[in-house]
């Protein structure tokens, strides 16, 4: 989704006026490509040595493809518009949604029966809800409830798990314990006293297959469904639009390679090209100092080479850049620019997608970024209404 993967790398850390908190991992197409989650990073073993700091890396200066001079002394525009592309199929028949509705009861979560009599045994699964004090407050990550904790499986402090061993199901149970000497955890809390009171709710039983019918359903929406009937409807309806919006975003998608395959570009981009390369280069190093990692360790979990790393990351820029220029070139081509006006209302509808707000999104980034960014949303809008679906067996 080439198109798509421009909107990514936008509303990513890629154009941010200011250097950026590291809070979380930003989404780069190396990562993404590499499969590189963040519990793998979080269980990267090489790190940064007692004392010493991973330097932030500095951010590049936002380039666009309307910084640059004549756009066609970089691309000439082939046939782009009234593109024939191959419609996709969009039914959803009875036979699909069954397929669907099966495929949930067989991922489902497993029920078990509620065992509400006897006694806790070791390797049970207890159902329990607790809450721990120290110097008779409660304290942080000390409470829970409906919580399924394996007896035997030292999951909780020493002398938790035993100490449920025998009391009745129902029961409410006081422990007194300690945490360990060494608590890894959180070591303010090593060796000091502890009291725990512990409600026992029941112990699981025999595992109840799960079967399409209504109390499955109103389980698995938690409610919002109390019938197969009328949750069959709603995942038709779901499929249906899901397939129309596949098919919405393939027509573009089709027409986009099509715009790329019959245009001609005369020459490289330099200047977005490096612009590319840094703004990737820095989002993956910017992960690497929030983890405290270093950039050897990174290209290891994601088992690269650094000359490796570098040339996908030098791909991924030289391809950014050619459809840059093609979304300026079909932008001055149909005067798609947006007015000062639909500039002000896209940024407002951009925020509220996700989550912002428009003074945020401008505190945060470029007017140049988001203007690329309505630009690449009027040439998807723009290939969207002018592409002709053609059946697939025409």
């Amino acid at each position: 989704m080439a198109l798509g993967l421009l909107m990514v790398c936008s509303v990513a850390a890629c154009g941010k006026k200011e250097e950026a908190e590291t809070t979380q991992a930003p989404t780069t197409a190396e990562e993404t490509a590499a499969g590189t989650s963040e519990t793998e990073m979080a269980g990267a073993d090489e790190t940064a040595g007692e004392g010493e700091t991973v330097p932030n890396p500095e951010m590049p200066e936002y380039v666009s493809a309307f910084d640059l001079g004549d756009i066609s002394d970089y691309v000439e525009l082939g046939e782009y518009k009234g593109l024939e592309v191959t419609a996709m199929d969009t039914e959803v028949t009875d036979e699909d949604v069954e397929e669907e509705l099966q495929s949930q009861v067989e991922k489902a979560e497993p029920v078990y029966e509620e065992v509400t009599e006897g006694t806790v045994a070791d390797g049970d699964v207890a159902n329990i809800d607790f809450e721990g004090r120290m110097d008779g407050e409660v304290f942080q990550g000390g409470t829970g409830t409906d919580f399924n904790l394996t007896i035997g499986s030292g999951q909780f402090i020493g002398g938790f798990e035993d100490g449920l061993i025998g009391k009745a199901i129902g029961e409410t149970v006081v422990l007194d314990l300690n945490f360990p000497e060494d608590y890894t955890v959180n070591p303010d809390f090593s060796g000091k006293p502890v009291e725990f009171t512990v409600k026992i709710n029941y112990v699981r039983g025999e595992e109840i297959p799960n079967k399409l019918d209504d109390a499955f359903v109103e389980r698995y929406t938690d409610g919002e469904y109390k019938t197969v009937e009328d949750y069959r409807a709603y995942t038709k309806t779901t499929m249906a639009e899901n397939k129309a919006e596949d098919a919405r975003v393939g027509k573009i998608n089709s027409a986009w390679e099509k715009v790329e395959e019959n245009a001609t570009f005369k020459k490289e981009a330099e200047e977005l090209i490096q612009y590319n390369y840094d703004s990737q280069m820095y989002q993956a190093e910017s992960m690497v100092a929030m983890y405290g990692i270093t950039m050897e360790s990174y290209l290891s979990s994601i088992e690269r080479t650094e000359e490796e790393f570098q040339s996908e990351i030098r791909d991924y820029a030289e391809q950014s850049a050619r459809w840059q220029l093609l979304v300026r070139a079909v932008v001055e081509a149909e005067g798609l620019e947006p007015t000062d006006e639909e500039y002000e209302s896209g940024v407002e509808r951009v925020a509220g997608e996700i989550g912002s707000t428009a003074e945020e999104l401008k505190a945060n980034y470029s007017e140049a970024m988001l203007r690329d960014i309505l630009r690449q949303e009027a040439v998807q809008d723009f290939l969207e209404e002018t592409a002709i679906e053609v059946p697939a067996e025409e």
